[in-house]
């Protein structure tokens, strides 16, 4: 105890603000002495988790220095301390009352001060503990006025953006909380490193991480919290914080037994410090959802329910709302549909404005037993809320890759909602229901990928290329990192990008015409079938979790909807089963055809092109290669592939071009890499995510790249040394691109997935490094081009986000001009690969769009063995009918 009372000490005087520690230079020593070691016995019984002990003893610090000096700013300091104890032990109006003293002591005495500033954020906290949003603004507002002026970069700036993040984490708000966080961490890292005020703040990032559904940032940040607290406050109320949120995340990713552990040790350190408070509520509430996870839905009841009666108690709405819905899912699972109808619309009844994303998950619980019930038109009527409420939440979100990242955590309301409708008879509704939910992130960069950089302020242009320069430097590091900085390397690396979604944001407001932009509209079914040519079969999947719905939508026709019992799960096992037959070469069995394609044959039959819309695992799916009674689906039909038909709508709404310049091709291939490339491959670690990667050069991709040249007269072509990714950078103008080399996906962060074209053998200041990634696709490369071919591996992948579909080199293409993408799904065989590119483009060049060249070369090698040329010269027949060979390249985009 000896050694915790003086470390408590010595954060107390770490904590004396600037205002208290004047005005005490002039109080007599002993006075002085007395009120210090009497704090520090407080805060030493605080840390230890003990507040009734500490609220006596800082009373008994207040009434010494009332004594000593009266009313001033060190009496202030004092009663700020005790109220916040009071606070943590739920006594609210007396806490409120010895706040509003210390603020009037020192408006008083150090008007428009760091001070005053302080004691408008802990009345804050009893705002925000009383629930009141309306006051919680307000006196964020008055504290960040007065720091703004006269505190800049101090502690209390730190809790001045720790209450506006708390704020937007109130509102829902995550995203934003998270980027309000980042400025506060940065001052507390510089200031205060180390100290509890930083664990605080660790803590509620990660708090805002989870919930925005980052489970990575938030147990990084909340095990440096909680290292912190285990050396200062080990059993404190904010332990039990940490360890809460820290036992959440165990239970999310399924390890229910060191959840419970960690969570009833929280609970332990809770109930020590009060009894019976809100804490402990959150807690209990925190192991019955752990309980329904194990099954034992009675164990799960007496928790919500002793829950329920503590959040009552204290009057605490929210909490109150939350655990109803808790014992909602409760009911639910124990098949009492009424009661759990009868708990959800509790829940909501005291949900309070504005609306937040917890009120769309109730609506959407509340639309799931109304539809069990089979009341479905009021079901629907809930549902349709919770869309609405979703679409507003996305809508204040900052960059288009979270809005993407949030709407995929929320898939399941749009997935229910389009169920609902089909068993209501209204097929219309539910088609639009899917094209609202579909990739609407990309169609949103797609409306603002004309703003002309250029026009941006000189600030703004400086930062983003000072951004993408330290990127850079970052990854030349990593390159040469040994494994114990890595990691650290890596974090900021992920700082990185979150820099640039913010310059993003900054350089779309600041363009001239941003304001007058507006995300486009997701199509009704009206509108999409005009988007399709005659003779175009669209069929657009919704994968569900116990059944997929087909769309089949033709211009002609109207709509036609199928419905097949096989969910996401069953789909998801038998595609990698089809994709691991595929790569041993063999031939997949018919299953998929019979599920995917055989309920709308006749439509196949009569269509001349077939418009492929994928959902959840069937993204990866080869259509082409898909088969029955002999015969592949790509020998029937030419295949083309999107995301929707509003995005195939929108890139094709670009202007084609000139028809006379459509042979002009611009070519890259065979790019060189350092000799010791191999050998030192381990240590080239060139990206965070960049899998171990074969470096082997590819001696076919030049041959490729020079037998396509051909058939294009005025053909550029870039081989060897001269295939650098500044030249890719740079093109203009040309009608077809094609990329011979060498690809990767990153998986953990898909922006880095890179195009591999020219390594330089020294990576140097202001030079790129030869990986033309997704994000610098993004932001600096634009073309206009009908075609772009990307003849490398698994160029098609990417990381996949449900409604968003294979975020990727694709989808960049798409993004900086390009109307149709030709790539690959896996990795393809380099000179069979050769092969079928230099019969694509011969089709091509000869006037065929570019679904029926691509489907004639496939056909060729489906039917015909190619002849082949091996390394020493010598001419073999090859049978390259397999689809491992043929199958992997799909057109994404416009198929003309």
């Amino acid at each position: 105890m000896k050694f915790r009372h003086q470390l408590a000490l010595a954060v107390a005087l770490l904590f004396l603000s600037l205002a208290s520690a004047a005005a005490e230079t002039s109080i007599p020593g002993v006075a002085k002495t007395q009120v210090r070691e009497l704090e520090a016995q407080a805060e030493s019984y605080q840390y230890a988790g003990d507040l009734a002990r500490a609220e006596a003893s800082f009373r008994s610090a207040l009434a010494a220095g009332e004594a000593a000096w009266g009313d001033g700013l060190p009496v202030a300091a004092t009663l700020t301390k005790l109220g916040n104890v009071l606070r943590l032990r739920r006594q609210i109006g007396e806490a409120e009352r010895i706040q509003r003293r210390a603020l009037e002591i020192r408006e008083r005495l150090a008007p428009d001060s760091p001070a005053v500033a302080d004691s408008l954020h802990h009345l804050f906290l009893l705002a925000n503990a009383r629930e009141d949003l309306d006051a919680m603004v307000e006196l964020s507002r008055r504290g960040l006025d007065i720091l703004e002026r006269r505190g800049a970069g101090t502690l209390a700036m730190a809790d001045a953006l720790n209450d506006v993040a708390y704020i937007e984490m109130y509102r829902g708000e995550h995203h934003k909380a998270v980027e309000s966080y980042r400025p506060a961490l940065e001052i507390l890292e510089r200031q205060a490193p180390g100290s509890l005020q930083l664990a605080t703040t660790l803590a509620r990032s990660g708090r805002a991480f989870m919930l925005i559904g980052d489970p990575e940032a938030a147990d990084e940040a909340l095990r440096q919290a909680l290292a912190i607290r285990e050396r200062l406050a080990p059993e404190s109320l904010g332990t039990a914080v940490i360890l809460s949120n820290l036992g959440a995340l165990a239970r999310d990713r399924g390890d229910l037994g060191a959840a419970e552990e960690i969570v009833r040790r929280a609970l332990d350190l809770s109930a020590k410090a009060v009894p019976d408070g809100l804490g402990v509520a959150e807690l209990l509430n925190l192991l019955g959802t752990i309980a329904l996870l194990r099954g034992d839905a009675v164990e799960a009841w007496n928790r919500h329910s002793r829950a329920l009666a503590i959040c009552e108690r204290l009057g605490h709405v929210t909490r109150t709302a939350d655990t109803l819905g808790f014992l909602g899912l409760v009911a639910e699972a124990r098949n009492d549909l009424g009661q759990a109808l009868d708990l959800q619309r509790r829940s909501q009844a005291l949900r309070r404005p504005p609306a937040t994303i917890e009120d769309a998950l109730t609506l959407h619980r509340i639309g799931r037993l109304l539809r069990r019930l089979g009341r479905r038109d009021e079901a629907a009527q809930a549902l349709a809320e919770a869309v609405e409420i979703l679409e507003s939440q996305v809508g204040r979100l900052g960059s288009q890759e979270v809005q993407a990242e949030y709407r995929a955590q929320h898939e399941g309301i749009y997935r229910d909602a389009i169920e609902l409708e089909l068993e209501r008879g209204r097929p219309a509704a539910a088609f639009h229901l899917v094209e609202r939910s579909r990739a609407r992130s990309f169609l949103a960069l797609l409306a603002e990928r004309n703003l002309e950089f250029r026009e941006l302020p000189a600030e703004l242009a400086r930062s983003r290329r000072d951004n993408a320069a330290r990127y850079d430097q970052k990854l030349r590091e990593l390159a040469q990192a040994g494994e114990e900085t890595k990691e650290t390397l890596r974090r900021d690396l992920d700082h990185l990008r979150q820099e640039r979604e913010s310059i993003a944001d900054e350089i779309r407001k600041a363009s001239p015409r941003a304001a007058a932009l507006r995300e486009p509209q997701p199509l009704d079914l009206e509108a999409a079938r005009k988007v399709l040519d005659p003779g175009t079969l669209a069929l657009s999947y919704s994968v569900g979790k116990e059944k997929t719905a087909l769309f089949a939508v033709t211009r002609e026709g109207g709509l036609q909807v199928k419905t097949i019992p096989v969910g996401e799960e069953k789909l998801r096992r038998e595609v990698e089963g089809f994709l691991e037959s595929v790569r041993s070469q063999g031939k997949p069995a018919a299953d998929l055809y019979r599920e995917l394609i055989a309920p709308v044959a006749d439509l196949v039959a009569r269509s001349e092109r077939v418009l492929i819309l994928p959902d959840g695992p069937l993204h990866r799916l080869p259509f082409g290669a898909l088969a029955h009674d002999g015969r592949f689906l790509i020998e029937e039909k030419p295949l083309h592939t999107a995301l929707s038909l509003t995005v195939y709508g929108t890139l094709r709404s670009s202007s084609p071009g000139d028809p006379q310049k459509l042979g002009k091709l611009v070519a890259f291939g065979d790019p060189r890499f350092p000799k010791d490339m191999q050998a030192t491959q381990a240590k080239r670690d060139l990206s965070p995510g960049l899998r171990s990667f074969d470096w082997s050069s590819l001696p076919y991709s030049r041959s490729e790249v020079e037998r396509i040249a051909r058939a294009y007269p005025g053909a550029l072509v870039y081989l060897g040394e001269e295939a650098t990714e500044e030249r890719a950078k740079s093109i203009h103008g040309a009608r077809i691109l094609h990329f011979a080399t060498h690809g990767y996906t990153d998986d953990r962060t898909p922006l880095d997935s890179a195009l591999v074209l020219t390594i330089p053998e020294k990576l140097s200041q202001g030079r790129d490094n030869g990986l033309l990634q997704v994000w610098e696709i993004f932001e600096g490369v634009r073309i206009d081009a009908d075609l772009v071919v990307l003849s490398a591996c698994e160029s098609a992948l990417g990381r996949e986000m449900s409604g968003e579909g294979l975020i990727g080199l694709t989808r960049a293409f798409q993004y900086a001009g390009a109307r149709t993408v030709a790539a690959s799904l896996w990795s393809v065989a380099d000179q069979v690969t050769a092969e079928l590119m230099t019969r694509f483009h011969r089709h091509l060049a000869a006037g065929l769009p570019k679904d029926q060249a691509l489907r004639a070369a496939q056909i060729e090698l489906i039917r015909e063995p190619l002849e082949i040329t091996t390394a020493n010269g010598q001419a073999l027949e090859m049978d390259a009918s397999a689809p491992f060979y043929w199958a992997a390249f799909q057109l994404f985009g416009d198929w003309k």
